[in-house]
């Protein structure tokens, strides 16, 4: 669950950037954490209460310049690292993605199978989750072989168990009762 300071900055963001730049603010914003996951020497000097503010403003200036930050996202990051919260920035990333999920319609569906789905599965999974739920779906897909077949999909708190390994459990409880 993301704190309450990460939902105030994120929805300050999307605030500033939805419609027309709130999915390239997401991009920008995982960007700059994938930079200072791998760069930790310069985490960890941006993170340093100890360095001067002019110092640290400048150096967010040149790496928003190098990637081509929108404006409205340099000037975010460089507040967080001015108030010391670059250390939940990729809580503000969840909780952004969430509230861009929300205003574009989009449900997340964590799905399990029994082993790797094609494309093509994958496609026909999402339409029909799209048709359960009446909203467009985005699948995070994992593999899981004690399911022996079928898939398990969670949308919010609704499971749909589509697997085997279900279907035998009832069977199974079908015949113990009789």
């Amino acid at each position: 669950m993301s704190s309450v300071a990460a939902n105030r900055y994120a929805t300050a963001l999307i605030d500033a950037l939805y419609p027309h730049k709130a999915e390239l603010g997401l991009q920008q914003l995982q960007s700059f954490a994938s930079l200072l996951t791998e760069e930790p020497n310069g985490r960890r000097l941006l993170e340093n209460p100890a360095m001067g503010g002019d110092r640290r403003n400048r150096l967010l200036k040149e790496i928003s310049a190098a990637l081509a930050f929108d404006r409205r996202v340099a000037n975010f990051i460089t507040i967080l690292a001015n108030r010391n919260r670059l250390p939940i920035l990729e809580d503000i990333i969840i909780e952004y993605q969430r509230l861009l999920d929300k205003r574009l319609g989009i449900v997340r569906a964590r799905v399990t199978a029994a082993g790797t789905l094609d494309p093509t599965q994958q496609r026909a999974l999402a339409s029909t989750l799209q048709e359960l739920t009446g909203q467009q779906v985005r699948m995070e897909v994992t593999i899981d072989p004690s399911l022996i077949g079928g898939v398990v999909a969670q949308v919010g708190s609704t499971v749909y168990d589509g697997s085997v390994r279900q279907k035998l459990q009832a069977f199974k409880s079908r015949l113990v009762g009789e």
